[in-house]
């Protein structure tokens, strides 16, 4: 791995506050195999598949996650900034580590696809410069500021790399209590003037937002109108409980069909799957497999709408990350770090090893052709 990369990963690292510790926990509770029983799968047409390499395990490098991506059958990758992480003072711009120009380069390096997230806002609070606080979304210099962003974005990553560029990432959990009572409609204003520029640079790059599945399906009404002249609708699915606790695998059929049905005029991106394997969250590595055993064959069903999946992560990660990860949620305790930890289809220790996952989505995209 070149020196540039180096750098650009101990960046990335230092973006969520990684620590180098490498403390053992709470194992998970593998026992139990789960096999996924054959079936006559559809084809792959013209869905894609990506998944999440950022976090390296305690001895593995990033070229180590990229071939095993490949191996896997992934076919694109992700990265996510805050607005504040490019325009870091009002119309300063900076690629923070180099982030957008290496990874973009990686991706089409090793011929894969780039899915790119800029967060103005998030589930965990807003990220616009500081001037512009208290700008609704709606105003003409909000919208011009952000094209600004996307400009030097555009000098940074290939467009026709691009897969897609969702703008704002769990929006349906963002706190709007004290922005102007028509926030929604500005933030739809502001979403359709983004889509309209960045198609002005590239018309072949999907443009949309990201919410979370339960949190769409709570106001199906709102999120329908903020897609309505969008290119796609992103969502993130992690089948839990209030308790973080995994709901059972066989569930989650009836929930990718209802939000589906609910969701159907616009293309769907999965922009987040994820199932946790930590016995703390009542889970393990089979439940973790027969989850995507399942996932795969409802995708199966709903192959024309659903068109893009990324699955979050292939490495567990560390005990000190995933506690430092939840600092900007505001939760500190057992069940939520837990969750986070064990998202992974890979362990995190020394070079890491397989889950059951892995070999079950290995198997599911090479039976449709991937």
């Amino acid at each position: 791995m070149h020196t540039r990369m180096k750098h650009f990963l101990i960046f990335i690292l230092s973006l969520v506050l990684i620590s180098s510790c490498k403390k053992k926990t709470k194992t998970e509770d593998s026992n139990d195999t789960f096999t996924c029983d054959s079936i006559a799968s559809v084809s792959k047409g013209d869905r894609t598949i990506g998944i999440d390499l950022l976090d390296i395990t305690g001895t593995n490098s990033f070229d180590d996650n990229i071939a095993l991506a490949k191996d896997l059958g992934a076919e694109f990758i992700a990265l996510h900034l805050n607005w504040t992480g490019i325009e870091t003072s009002p119309n300063k711009y900076s690629d923070p580590g180099n982030a957008l120009s290496l990874l973009s380069q990686y991706a089409k390096n090793n011929n894969l696809k780039f899915s790119l997230t800029i967060r103005p806002i998030d589930l965990t609070g807003k990220t616009v410069p500081d001037d512009l606080d208290s700008t609704r979304f709606g105003d003409t210099q909000m919208i011009n500021r952000f094209n600004k962003v996307v400009d030097f974005i555009f000098t940074k990553v290939d467009a026709s790399n691009l897969l897609n560029f969702q703008i704002g990432n769990e929006i349906d959990h963002y706190d709007y209590t004290k922005e102007h009572a028509d926030f929604w409609t500005d933030y739809t204003t502001f979403i359709n003037a983004q889509k309209d520029y960045i198609h002005s640079k590239n018309s072949t790059v999907k443009v949309g937002f990201t919410g979370t599945l339960y949190g769409m399906m709570q106001n199906k009404t709102r999120f329908n109108l903020l897609a309505k002249e969008l290119d796609l609708i992103g969502v993130t699915y992690y089948p839990l409980k209030s308790n973080f606790d995994v709901k059972a695998p066989s569930a989650i059929t009836s929930e990718i069909n209802d939000f589906v049905k609910a969701f159907d005029s616009k293309p769907i991106y999965f922009q987040e799957v994820g199932y946790q394997t930590s016995a703390t969250n009542k889970s393990s590595e089979a439940l973790q497999a027969e989850f995507y055993c399942t996932f795969f064959k409802a995708w199966d069903t709903h192959k024309a709408k659903i068109k893009s999946v990324n699955i979050l992560r292939l490495n567990d990660l560390s005990e000190a990350k995933a506690k430092i990860s939840a600092g900007p949620y505001g939760l500190s305790n057992p069940e939520f770090i837990e969750y986070l930890r064990t998202l992974g289809i890979r362990t995190e220790s020394g070079k890491g090893e397989n889950k059951q996952a892995f070999a079950v989505i290995k198997k599911n995209l090479a039976d449709r052709n991937w």
